[in-house]
């Protein structure tokens, strides 16, 4: 009775989130900045690039419109290096290990509940709480592994973006999931 609710409660709020993420709006591309920024990249990535030349008070190139805005100025750095260096010292590595090790978490919890929940299921002690969930394996397979995989995207997506809440899908997936399999293991 009691997971019955938590569970009817869980959908709720995972149809409330899901609802509130698709209601996003996205920002308008400015299309006059990328090619300024696209210059300034190759000129950085360059391996015979001087830094020093790579910030100029003129405009990218002689061929760009005079509606592309121009280049940012800079100071040159103090050294040729940390201009190279420091976009990869700054950013972090996205797929580390607690990724991993949290997104494996999760994929493990799901196929543990999709097994204790076919087997109950097949001893007729127990039904599914999920109404949407299909009673095939195939089909619990299917939508299980669909949501791991939507988890660990999001959760990649939060961690490229350096939120400090990426590991909010695989957690809630991971506990759902141990929802699931210890009612199984209950019901055995």
């Amino acid at each position: 009775m009691v997971v019955e609710r938590f569970l009817k409660h869980a959908a709720g709020i995972a149809i409330l989130m899901g609802g509130l993420t698709c209601s996003a709006r996205q920002a308008a591309i400015p299309f006059g900045q990328i090619q300024p920024n696209a210059q300034l990249s190759a000129k950085l990535t360059a391996p015979t690039s001087d830094p020093s030349k790579v910030f100029s008070s003129g405009p990218a190139s002689a061929t760009s419109s005079s509606a592309a805005p121009s280049i940012i100025t800079a100071p040159a750095p103090a050294s040729e290096g940390s201009l190279v260096r420091a976009p990869a010292a700054l950013a972090p590595r996205t797929p580390d290990a607690r990724y991993f090790l949290l997104n494996s978490l999760h994929l493990g919890m799901a196929g543990l509940d999709i097994a204790m929940t076919h087997r109950c299921i097949a001893d007729h002690q127990c039904r599914e709480g999920n109404p949407l969930m299909p009673s095939s394996l195939g089909g619990q397979i299917g939508v299980d592994f669909a949501l791991v995989g939507y988890g660990s995207f999001t959760s990649y997506w939060l961690k490229k973006h350096l939120s400090r809440f990426w590991w909010t899908a695989p957690a809630i997936g991971i506990a759902a999931h141990g929802v699931g399999a210890a009612t199984g293991f209950a019901h055995q």
